[in-house]
C-alpha cells in the first residue's frame, strides 16, 4: 500500500469545497491525469486515470461524507479522503490522503510513492484553481 498526503489552502468556504468534491462529474475539471468519468449515480462513478504512466480504472463510491467537513471515496485499488478545515470565514485548508494498493496497480515509475504524491499535489493545485474560479462573481 502506498499512502501519501498533502494539503492546500483554498479561498472558498468549506461547504463550497465540499460541494465540488462530492460531484464526480467535476473531477476531470481539476484532477490531473483523468482520462474519463462515467457517473453511475449521485454517489458512484467509473473513473479512468493515468497515474505514474499506468492507466488505472476504478469504480469509486462515496462511502463517508460529512457536509462541509469530510469526503472519502473508495474503490478496490484507490481511496481518497479529504478533510476540510475552516480558516476564517472564506478559506479552507484541504487535507488530502491517497491510498493506492500497489499490489493491484503496479506503477511504471521507479519511485511510485513520489509519482503518486506529485499527482496529488497537482490535483490540489487544480482543485484550488477550480474552486476559486468557480467562486468568482460572473
Amino acid at each position: 500500500m502506498i499512502v501519501t498526503q498533502d494539503s492546500m489552502r483554498v479561498a472558498v468556504p468549506p461547504m463550497a469545497a465540499y460541494e465540488h468534491l462530492v460531484r464526480f462529474s467535476e473531477y476531470a475539471r481539476f484532477m490531473s491525469g483523468v482520462l474519463g468519468v462515467t457517473p453511475v449515480h449521485d454517489t458512484a462513478a467509473h473513473l479512468a486515470f493515468d497515474i505514474g504512466g499506468r492507466r488505472v480504472e476504478v469504480d469509486a463510491v462515496l462511502n463517508d461524507v460529512e457536509p462541509g467537513r469530510f469526503v472519502r471515496w473508495d474503490s478496490d485499488a484507490l481511496v481518497e479522503s479529504f478533510w476540510l478545515e475552516p480558516l476564517g470565514e472564506h478559506d479552507t485548508n484541504v487535507v488530502a490522503v491517497v491510498q493506492l494498493d500497489d499490489s493491484m496497480v503496479q506503477l511504471l515509475e521507479r519511485r511510485p510513492d513520489v509519482a503518486l504524491h506529485a499527482r496529488l499535489h497537482m490535483d490540489l493545485k487544480g482543485f484550488k484553481r477550480f474552486c476559486e474560479e468557480s467562486a468568482e462573481p460572473q
